[in-house]
């Protein structure tokens, strides 16, 4: 008799895996037709309310419908609908906090170049960036030539930011800190909510020129420009600024190779003071390399599509980088939710 362990696939899962592509279709439908925030509004309608609502006729509405209670996303009572507690928090578009934007760029961006994934891997190259014409040869700089996704990108990277933001300040003390530089800083988002959360800390932006004016948008509407700046750049050939004591790379090293972010620990230990800190921010992987499962789903993207070399990290990958940089006190903060860490080096 043959017995089935943690290690083994079961047939339901094999057929949610084989069936992704119409799983995430069926959910990001539910945001783009404004399914989840009519049912947040008014629960409990029944399929032809629904169709009704949505401008759409009874078959559509019934697969659609169908789809998202066999997937958990709505749940159904009788002959009525109602949002999962999980889809009325995450996926509905006005509520703060959602993660609809991250769909967006999920179902604009990753879908369309992982679509080459067996091709970047055979290579070694992102071969999903064709699906983006345009200058250079990462999807960053692609995506200057591409308004509307470059807004989808940075909407979804705020949204992710936003959820982890609350993370990383909760596990890093910054308040001992004068000035922190948040190396792809995008946004602001994270220079903003540093900013509210350690009032005498001042905090630079160091992104593209592109990004550092959608930043200084979002510091003036914060009214926060006392504190808060934008410092244009490219990461790897541009000066940091001066007197910062703290240099955070949050989400960023992921993109790159770990020969490219040993160069910016570097450069980073070479601009700290003594007894400034450099900070790696974002989800970690195990160091045996057997998960979890949403480094493991996240890794796809950077070798097709961002920039044909990185991948969500492992704790181990990040520790050996930050020695050979210098740093010779490293540490770990990995109790944070979902697979997020901070590895922390002083110089």
């Amino acid at each position: 008799m043959s017995h089935t362990t943690a290690n083994e696939i079961d047939l339901e899962h094999l057929v949610l895996i084989a069936g992704g592509h119409t799983a995430f279709s069926l959910l990001w439908t539910g945001v783009e037709l404004g399914l989840y925030s009519l049912l947040s509004n008014e629960p409990g309608l029944t399929l032809p309310a629904v169709a009704e609502r949505l401008n759409l006729e009874h078959q559509p509405t019934r697969i659609l419908l169908t789809g998202l209670t066999a997937l958990r996303i709505l749940r159904k009572e009788d002959d009525r609908y109602f949002n999962a507690k999980l889809t009325d928090q995450l996926l509905v578009p006005e509520r703060p906090g959602s993660a609809a934007p991250i769909l967006g760029w999920q179902a604009h961006i990753v879908y369309p170049g992982l679509m080459d994934f067996a091709q970047s891997l055979k290579e070694n190259r992102n071969a999903g960036l064709q699906h983006f014409p345009g200058p250079g040869n990462t999807l960053y700089e692609r995506l200057t030539a591409h308004p509307h996704l470059e807004k989808i990108f940075q909407d979804a990277m705020s949204a992710l930011s936003a959820q982890a933001n609350a993370y990383l300040l909760e596990g890093v003390d910054f308040s001992r800190l004068n000035h922190a530089l948040d190396v792809g800083g995008g946004d602001a988002s994270n220079a903003l909510a540093l900013a509210r959360k350690f009032p005498e800390l001042r905090v630079t932006v160091f992104d593209s020129p592109s990004v550092c004016e959608i930043a200084r948008q979002n510091i003036s509407a914060a009214g926060l420009q006392d504190r808060v700046s934008t410092c244009a750049g490219d990461m790897f050939s541009d000066p940091y600024p001066e007197g910062v004591d703290a240099i955070l790379f949050s989400h960023i090293f992921t993109i790159w190779s770990l020969d490219k972010d040993l160069a910016l620990l570097k450069k980073s230990y070479d601009t700290l003071p003594d007894g400034g800190s450099v900070l790696i921010f974002g989800m970690m992987g195990a160091d045996d390399d057997t998960g979890p499962l949403s480094t493991a789903l996240g890794s796809p993207y950077f070798l097709a599509i961002a920039t044909g070399e990185g991948m969500l990290y492992s704790w181990a990958d990040y520790e050996e980088k930050m020695h050979q940089a210098g740093f010779a006190s490293v540490a770990r903060v990995d109790n944070l939710p979902l697979n997020h860490g901070v590895i922390i080096g002083s110089k």
